[in-house]
């Protein structure tokens, strides 16, 4: 999973992004404030957020979460020393996925994402086909894209970066993600992506694939 860090005590938030790494999931950042959550969940592909309920700001993590989950969809699992009833109920109000209590363990992150996963696919529904207002059709069960009815041929890593922008249309897919999810590893060659983008542009004129500068890249659909 795509999933954020949103805690104000630097040492937590690294042993969490060790962790998540670890455990296979992309942190996309690590911030201490609700303003550079927001800035940020703009731009962003995001499935989770681990969230402290003490940050930094006037906005506290409850609030900032009931903003991210109401205006864009994402979900969160609050991390806090917190133990009493009043702030349990109040992160409850969110709707949140988990709650684990500092200081937390590895093994305790596994599971809250395993039940956190199993949530949202379960909320989610599959959806087979993504269309473009050019006519564009990618099958997501098939892997397939055509153009208005033909099937349209290109090579494996243009149509796998096809499929991760299809899948997550009408949503900005963070340049580091695209990277893993081509190359498969921690490929740093700014140059081999720019070259990929550059081929499915050329090969998709029509295909609208819009860049935010040094962000990362999305395509607006009709789902």
């Amino acid at each position: 999973m795509n999933i954020i860090i949103v805690e104000d005590d630097a040492i937590t938030a690294l042993f969490l992004e060790e962790s998540l790494t670890a455990l296979g999931h992309c942190v996309l950042g690590s911030f201490d404030n609700a303003e550079s959550v927001f800035n940020f969940s703009q731009l962003a592909n995001i499935d989770l957020a681990l969230m402290d309920i003490e940050i930094n700001g006037s906005v506290d993590g409850i609030q900032c979460a009931s903003k991210l989950y109401h205006t864009h969809q994402i979900s969160s699992i609050f991390i806090t020393s917190y133990q009493d009833s009043n702030t349990i109920d109040s992160a409850m109000d969110v709707s949140p996925l988990g709650y684990l209590i500092k200081p937390v363990d590895q093994p305790d992150i596994e599971v809250a994402l395993a039940l956190a996963k199993l949530s949202q696919k379960q909320k989610q529904p599959e959806l087979n086909f993504c269309k473009t207002s050019h006519n564009y059709t990618y099958n997501l069960e098939h892997h397939t894209l055509t153009h208005q009815g033909t099937l349209v041929k290109l090579a494996k890593n243009e149509l796998k970066i096809i499929e991760l922008l299809f899948k997550n249309c009408n949503n900005l897919v963070a340049i580091q993600e695209i990277k893993n999810y081509i190359w498969e590893s921690n490929n740093d060659n700014d140059e081999s992506l720019r070259q990929l983008i550059y081929r499915v542009r050329k090969k998709l004129p029509d295909l609208n694939i819009i860049s935010s500068s040094k962000e990362g890249y999305c395509i607006k659909c009709q789902k």
